[in-house]
């Protein structure tokens, strides 16, 4: 959910600590590790170790049954604890699935129309336009609305209310329905729908309807009962300076009015528990956890995601973005928060799933993923060729340039010489075209970044850089 702060740690000690049974240990697990536990491990530690993140915790799920969980590295730098895979992290947006599991299981029950404004339940945004947006959208991020992620707010479970009650039409960046645009209130705004409409408190509605369910026991929104339980610590940088290390986030995030949109805490054994559950039509253990329409509603792709997690045809669901990877299915989506980074990818069709976890940078995530998918199940993405970058032509710079708006945060298109360039804030970088419908900028130091582009009738109208869509003006 969170841009984390930078991190770094210029030592690691790296120490894996296999699962064994416990009394906190919340899905089966083969006694003997698999064969491909050791390659995994030992990718797993070189990530840490290039990433500088303290630890991670990883579960990797095959055939619908908890293969593997592992811990590695350190939980807190300062005590030297070693990390255990049933430690609670903060997850970030992961958490967005669970919002979405709870209002999916709202609707399929009729507790909650999914296409009705949300005024219709909230009575203080009744009659203004930024309550004439429907729950549907606010969970897809398509009404239009701003992004902030705010780590620090109110705390208290009435926070929810209190701040949702009085959103304003400030929020608009353009007219709802009209396009994807990831967005932390409206997440945290359909969590204060979910709890009007299901008549309990947010945190108690997702523990009863989805987590308690699927056996999620340690798993919670509840700071005060997270720190009961063996809990990892997140980290950032030094105010030292990154060449002195890392230190834990004090003190730690917590916003009671956005723990919709990604402040769950949650073990990666638990969270296995759900993607079991998820991809086998909310089945687990021989029981229904979730509806199977609840999961039909959370795994459908409504609106479209540009540049979605590198997907073909990346479509958004209910805090899942869906879509394929060759011929592959998969389903995922990440998260952070201060201290603290998360991944959770999906193959559906092979009931084969990654969950890993890290209490600092996560820079490693993606090694990780790939290790553990492509020894757990064969599975490794296909290599695509993308088009060549290049100049834009004459028609094409005109069809670009402008100036594109998401609230304070703008991004310019220019005409320089004849060539392509983006300004944001003081920072003028080169721009070049990657097929007809993305931009490759080039800054002066750094990595490139791409920015997808939506077109209508010749002409530009939205920018996409990292998820969020800029308005043309």
């Amino acid at each position: 959910m969170l841009t984390p702060r930078s991190l770094a740690l210029t030592a690691a000690v790296l120490v894996a600590t296999a699962v064994r049974p416990s009394h906190a240990q919340t899905a089966p697990v083969a006694s003997a590790p698999p064969t491909w536990a050791a390659r995994l491990d030992s990718v797993a530690r070189a990530a840490l170790v290039s990433s500088t993140a303290p630890g991670a915790t990883v579960a990797v799920v095959v055939n619908g049954r908890l293969a593997y969980a592992q811990g590695y590295g350190l939980a807190n730098v300062e005590t030297q604890q070693r990390m255990t895979p049933n430690m609670l992290l903060r997850v970030g947006s992961v958490t967005k699935m669970f919002t979405g599991t709870m209002l999916a299981e709202l609707a399929e029950q009729k507790r909650l129309d999914m296409t009705t404004p949300i005024g219709d339940l909230v009575p203080s945004l009744k009659g203004k336009r930024v309550g004439a947006v429907t729950t549907q959208q606010i969970m897809t991020h398509s009404a239009g609305w701003l992004d902030n992620a705010v780590a620090y707010g109110r705390m208290g479970e009435g926070a929810l209310g209190e701040v949702m009650r009085e959103v304003s039409d400030t929020l608009f960046y353009t007219e709802p329905g009209r396009t994807f645009s990831y967005s932390n209130p409206s997440i945290s705004m359909a969590g204060y729908v979910g709890e009007v409409a299901g008549k309990q408190r947010f945190a108690t509605l997702v523990e009863s309807l989805v987590m308690r369910p699927a056996g999620m026991r340690l798993s919670t929104f509840k700071p005060l009962e997270a720190l009961t339980y063996p809990i990892a610590m997140g980290h950032e940088a030094d105010a030292k300076g990154i060449a002195r290390g890392l230190q834990i986030v004090r003190p730690m995030p917590e916003n009671t009015a956005q723990w919709a949109a990604g402040f769950l805490f949650a073990t990666a054994p638990e969270l296995a528990r759900y993607t079991i559950a998820l991809m086998n039509g909310g089945m687990i253990d021989g029981a229904q956890a979730f509806s199977a329409g609840a999961v039909r509603r959370v795994t459908t792709g409504y609106v479209a995601h540009p540049g979605g997690s590198g997907l073909d045809s990346a479509m958004y669901g209910y805090g899942l973005v869906v879509g394929r990877s060759g011929t592959e299915r998969i389903w995922t989506h990440g998260g952070s928060i201060n201290g603290y980074n998360a991944s959770i990818t999906m193959l559906p069709d092979r009931k084969a799933a990654v969950i890993v976890l890290v209490n600092g940078p996560g820079a490693g995530i993606d090694a990780i993923q790939s290790a553990a998918l492509q020894l757990a199940v064969g599975y490794s993405a296909p290599k695509v060729s993308a088009p060549a970058a290049r100049d834009a032509n004459a028609a094409e710079r005109a069809a670009l340039v402008g100036r594109y708006a998401q609230g304070q945060n703008v991004l310019e298109v220019l005409e320089q010489d004849g060539a392509l360039m983006v300004k944001q804030g003081v920072a003028v970088m080169t721009a070049k075209l990657v097929g007809t419908n993305e931009l490759l900028v080039i800054p002066p130091q750094g990595a490139a970044r791409h920015i997808y582009v939506r077109q209508e009738n010749g002409r530009a109208v939205y920018l996409y850089a990292g998820s969020r869509a800029y308005a043309r003006q």
